[in-house]
């Protein structure tokens, strides 16, 4: 199927795919990168998930590699992922000592190859179905595609709602860049998750946004699927990462400065 045809075929219509043809972008190859930590509950499934759907869109994303990054995980975690690289020859595992979930995706954004990033999570609360609405605002000429949590009430504690709606609105504030939902998967050019950022905890995807629109880059905000948690523990929202991210948009505004 040629790219043309995929964009009809996902929700896009002829008129406006004709008129915009060729400014289509293509995905010459995408690198999935994942942290992982103690997930033997999900790692198997969410990686054959991801696997399978890029089998079904290998006419547009012909190249793809899906790079787990093993963040010192204690449980079998490392040993699934053993048994998984012999199943999907594109699978490749980065091991480290604990790093937390900023430390991982940045260890997957250096390994990655591909022309394309796509930063999703290993707990199962991501589909791989999220790549169909990303590589589509990808394919129009978006830089930097944010997928957007549209049922975090279902899904979160109205605290952790609370802290995520005030991170997101402190960048619109402070910087006047619109950063809606920082902490979601994302899908880029690979130079958006190259750039060299001074955030150490998990305000550096704030930090990521602010300034790819400051660079001038297109960044666009998608509805996705966000499922429960089915298995391990969840670390983002700890009150260490909050005291962390504060001291972190702190050090942003003296760098980069007011709207």
């Amino acid at each position: 199927m040629s790219l043309r045809g995929w964009m009809e075929r996902h929700a896009i219509g002829v008129t406006v795919v004709s008129n915009m043809e060729e400014k289509l972008i293509p995905v010459r190859m995408l690198s999935i990168a994942m942290p992982v930590y103690n997930e033997e509950a999900a790692i198997e499934r969410v990686v054959l998930e991801h696997a399978e759907e890029l089998q079904r869109m290998r006419d547009v994303v012909p190249e793809w590699e899906i790079i787990c990054v093993d963040d010192g995980s204690n449980d079998r975690t490392p040993e699934i992922l053993q048994g998984l690289q012999k199943r999907v020859p594109q699978l490749r595992v980065v091991r480290q000592e604990n790093q937390g979930i900023s430390g991982a995706f940045a260890a997957g954004f250096r390994e990655a190859r591909g022309s394309h990033v796509f930063a999703t999570g290993s707990d199962g609360q991501w589909p791989a179905e999220n790549l169909t609405p990303l590589l589509r605002a990808a394919f129009s000429g978006a830089d930097l595609v944010v997928g957007v949590r549209s049922n975090k009430r279902e899904v979160y504690a109205s605290s952790r709602r609370l802290v995520s709606g005030a991170f997101n609105l402190l960048p619109t504030i402070l910087f006047g860049v619109r950063v809606v939902d920082a902490g979601s998967i994302k899908l880029g050019l690979r130079e958006v998750f190259e750039y060299q950022l001074i955030s150490r905890s998990v305000f550096v995807e704030a930090e990521r946004i602010i300034l790819a629109r400051r660079k001038g880059r297109r960044v666009e905000f998608v509805p996705i699927r966000f499922l429960p948690r089915s298995g391990g523990k969840a670390m983002g929202a700890s009150w260490k990462n909050l005291r962390n991210s504060i001291v972190d948009l702190l050090r942003c505004l003296w760098k980069y400065g007011f709207r």
